[in-house]
């Protein structure tokens, strides 16, 4: 099968924990010391132009040909403007695949949210607010099924001279709403050897068929009323690219020569485990969009270089200290209070939707057979995990309860009130031992001191999980007598990943993705059909919940719907066990103007309205 190839040639090519170190430590000798490759073969990008004006309208067509009168963006940032913002990041893990259509790992949303732009994005995405980017309004809706998309006109791809070298075709060129229909059409497609790695297509199946009224309005008529529509169009991966950069016959963009689209930043340099870096640019169809609320021109930053994160925090300290970061997070949740008040540093809080979990096999698959089918059995496991002891692990004190949906999605997650009341969350000391009596109450009436060692992957990226997994596996056998035998994923989720798709992994821990919208959360993991159950799940009540939702327009009876859906996923099923989530807190320099709080990766696109105030006093004794 195609999937399995894949998912074997990515094996062959995981990442040993040497490797990551050694990336890692290039980073924390100091930002002076990374050496930089460039896009396109390993040579920076660059020119003797100018930052040219944008194409006139009209210039690129259709047709998909080269604006001819334009002139290629040089990327070699004049430093003249907002500056270059620095922080550390993962954005430079490569462990699966470039292509935006197939990459499930949230650090590459980053870099792909930086280069392409999506019909709609989100401009709170804490609080689920939609806005615009390529559309120049937000869709108009006649019905309950159709939904009319306008788009700029003078939206264009990026042109530089590597790209008029390598891409002529595309260097340029006009987007037009052709682009995004291929882009939904793509992901849709059943006859691409790719077909399986198409994470996001469960949303596009709701699309009944798109119609190109001209070259800059599209008709999207759903196959039935459905609500979550605008959401697609606006999410982390909703992203528009260029047909013609996809190959044809293995329907496959995995190339970082490739990444080319008409976000507000062109890639300048990426080195997997080092650092990714980008340019502003100058012909941004969204650059004025804020002009009367005194942004113009944008991106205002002249770019930004994110390195790799070191796993050192003196080496953190260091680069926050001496300004070669702008803002910095800290491995150690205390050394965030001692740095940032040593210097006189505000501390961004941000809850982080990303969160570790543990996915169960709750029926018996064709490859796999299951101890966990008795739903005692999960409720037992979900009530005997310390949820404190392994948020204390982690973050120290900065970190929130696990559920269905993230709390960090204040528009969606479960409220407290609700969640606290359950066995398994509660931490007040005669709760917790009356939750850990219940457990093994549930566990031995469900025959479980009956099962033998169970084989168990572990996620070996970020730290955070694995380091915690000791913990957790002496929890199960302390609190259950449940024997798990653990077995590393050293590339992150390689390993994990390939099992959850033959639904062979019985139990795992690992760390998954943040999410925005409800239907995300919820309707890929547990609908029977859903594209991540891997759990073999297969409920025809939980079905038609997880449909309704997608079907109610009033938020608020949304929002409902999505507390009775978690409710019942927690009272009856339980196929996935959320454990915490963190909450990631940081010192900023106050230099770095219009910083916002993200909830993960997947948001460069607002780094447009950032930019380094060189009068501040803070200012003074950074690095160029």
């Amino acid at each position: 099968m195609e999937e399995e190839n894949y998912w074997q040639r990515l094996a062959a090519r995981r990442l040993s924990r040497r490797r990551l170190l050694t990336g890692a430590a290039g980073v924390g000798a100091g930002l002076a010391a990374v050496s930089l490759a460039g896009c396109g073969g390993g040579g920076e990008e660059g020119g003797t132009g100018t930052p040219g004006a944008s194409p006139p309208p009209g210039t690129a067509g259709a047709t998909g040909t080269p604006a001819p009168n334009s002139t290629p963006i040089v990327l070699e940032p004049a430093k003249t403007r907002g500056g270059i913002m620095r922080w550390f990041s993962f954005q430079a893990m490569t462990l699966d695949t470039m292509d935006p259509h197939q990459s499930q790992l949230g650090p590459l949303f980053s870099m792909h949210s930086a280069v392409f732009s999506k019909v709609l994005q989100y401009d709170d995405p804490y609080n689920a607010v939609i806005g615009i980017d390529l559309a120049e309004s937000m869709p108009e809706t006649p019905d309950g099924v159709t939904y009319i998309v306008k788009i700029a006109p003078d939206v264009y791809m990026h042109d530089t001279e590597r790209i008029r070298k390598q891409f002529p075709n595309t260097a340029g060129r006009q987007l037009t709403v052709e682009d995004i229909k291929y882009s939904i059409e793509r992901q849709l497609n059943k006859q691409s050897p790719k077909s399986a790695l198409y994470y996001r297509s469960y949303q596009w199946e709701t699309v009944d068929k798109m119609e190109v009224v001209d070259p800059l309005t599209l008709r999207i008529i759903a196959k039935k009323p459905t609500a979550t529509m605008l959401h697609y169009l606006a999410d982390q991966n909703a992203f528009i690219i260029p047909k013609e950069l996809v190959d044809v016959e293995t329907d496959d963009m995995n190339s970082i020569d490739k990444m080319i689209g008409s976000g507000p930043w062109i890639l300048n340099k990426f080195v997997a485990l080092q650092v990714a870096a980008a340019v502003r640019n100058p012909n941004w169809f969204a650059r004025d969009r804020l002009a009367d609320q005194g942004l113009p021109d944008r991106p205002i930053l002249d770019g930004y270089e994110i390195p790799w994160t070191p796993q050192d925090d003196t080496a953190i300290e260091a680069a926050l200290t001496t300004k070669q970061v702008d803002l910095a997070g800290f491995i150690d949740q205390t050394n965030v209070d001692r740095v940032a008040g040593g210097l006189g540093l505000p501390i961004s809080v941000e809850p982080q939707s990303g969160f570790p979990n543990s996915r169960v096999l709750v029926a018996d698959s064709e490859r796999a057979v299951t101890p966990f089918k008795d739903f005692r059995l999960r409720q037992a496991i979900n009530i005997a995990a310390d949820r404190n002891r392994l948020g204390q692990l982690m973050w120290q004190q900065w970190f929130m309860l696990g559920s269905p949906v993230g709390q960090a999605s204040r528009a969606w997650a479960l409220p407290l009130d609700q969640l606290t009341k359950k066995p398994g969350f509660r931490f007040k000391r005669e709760e917790r031992e009356a939750d850990l009596a219940e457990a093994r109450r549930l566990w031995e009436a469900a025959g479980g001191p009956n099962i033998g060692p169970v084989q168990t992957y572990y996620a070996g990226i970020p730290d955070w999980t694995k380091n915690a997994w000791p913990h957790f596996e002496k929890m199960m056998m302390d609190n259950l007598g449940l024997e798990l035998k653990g077995r590393i994923d050293p590339t992150g989720y390689t390993e994990m990943a390939q099992a959850a798709l033959q639904k062979t992994s019985i139990f795992n821990f690992s760390y998954d993705n943040g999410y925005l919208d409800l239907d995300d959360s919820l309707y890929p993991y547990f609908h029977s059909t859903g594209i991540k159950n891997s759990f073999n799940l297969n409920d025809p009540k939980l079905d038609g919940m997880l449909d309704a939702q997608r079907a109610e327009f009033d938020r608020e009876r949304r929002r409902q719907l999505g507390y009775d859906i978690q409710n019942y996923l927690l009272d009856n099923v339980l196929a996935r066990l959320d454990w915490v989530g963190q909450v990631w807190r940081g010192g900023v320099w106050p230099y770095l103007r219009n910083y916002l709080p993200e909830p993960w990766y997947g948001f460069n696109y607002r780094w447009a309205n950032y930019w380094l105030d060189s009068n501040d006093p803070t200012f003074q004794g950074r690095p160029a």
